[in-house]
């Protein structure tokens, strides 16, 4: 427990500020294009490309229990840290370091992601229907890589030997992805709301060191239906913004440019969220994220 300075507590009023403004204009204008073009989507594509698209959270879901199959190395994120003097062998011990140092990595591998992102639809926009489907994976899993990089960048990581704690990681992560691609003000906020209820409810996992966990902890086939339902709405609110692309002559560029747009909104969110994470963990405050509701 330690008392923050006056930078850090102008960090907080900063993302308290964030918290109450509107989504992003990717969100907000994909979201009102989208809305004529939904029905389409539902009632005009091919049997076999609804299937597709019901295949995504599946798939998905099934790769989230296994951080194995990510792309994410924790020894990358330590190097980076180096650049800025910190004395770190582990991700935990970044937890003592300087927010203000840790935010120069975090925004490096945002940068990163968003140009694969780029890349990836420059490439899938370009063939409709199935170019859509075929970049949603790419698309979440980099969204997942960002968030989970920004994670490690402020100390938190998925624990190998710990699976409760690693389904809670899991879970922190979907809910910040959620929230991510919120379309207004009001759909922000009840995600946030989310996100503060989940951690409310995990403190017994959040909080323990060691020993055997409490009857409150939810088991992990509840978990990861939860993981499959959070992933599908997220599916579903993507799938309709991205639909604005499949008019003709906007395939490739509007499909790279809702990519590099669509990594910037997530990487913001799971930036301010895990930093205030990391300064209430800091202060030693309940650590749970405060959002007032109209």
């Amino acid at each position: 427990m330690a008392k923050l300075n006056a930078s850090e507590i102008k960090i907080l009023d900063e993302i308290a500020a964030w918290k109450g403004q509107a989504p992003g204009f990717l969100n907000r204008a994909t979201d009102f294009i989208s809305r004529p073009i939904s029905w389409a989507t539902s009632n005009l594509i091919p049997d076999s490309v609804k299937q597709g698209m019901s295949g995504i959270a599946e798939t998905i879901a099934e790769k989230l229990q296994d951080a194995s199959r990510w792309t994410v190395n924790k020894e990358e994120v330590l190097r980076s840290t180096k650049e800025f003097d910190i004395d770190s062998e582990t991700i935990i011990e970044l937890q003592k370091a300087s927010i203000h140092d840790l935010d120069h990595i975090s925004e490096k591998f945002i940068s990163e992601n968003r140009r694969y992102a780029t890349l990836s639809g420059v490439g899938t926009g370009m063939v409709g229907w199935p170019g859509l489907i075929a970049d949603l994976p790419t698309l979440f899993m980099l969204s997942l890589r960002t968030i989970y990089q920004i994670g490690l960048c402020y100390g938190y990581e998925l624990v190998e030997n710990d699976p409760e704690k690693q389904q809670f990681e899991v879970e922190f992560m979907m809910r910040v992805f959620k929230i991510s691609t919120a379309s207004n003000v009001a759909e922000k906020q009840k995600g946030l709301a989310e996100l503060k209820d989940f951690e409310a409810s995990h403190q017994d996992v959040y909080q323990q060191v060691g020993g055997d966990f409490t009857s409150k902890q939810v088991s992990k086939n509840a978990a990861n239906f939860l993981s499959q339902r959070l992933i599908k709405e997220i599916v579903e609110q993507t799938i309709s913004k991205k639909a604005a692309g499949l008019v003709p002559g906007l395939g490739a560029i509007f499909n790279a440019g809702f990519n590099y747009v669509y990594l910037k909104d997530v990487g913001e969110t799971a930036f301010m969220l895990y930093r205030e994470r990391f300064l209430l963990d800091k202060k030693g405050r309940q650590k749970v994220i405060v959002v007032e509701i109209e």
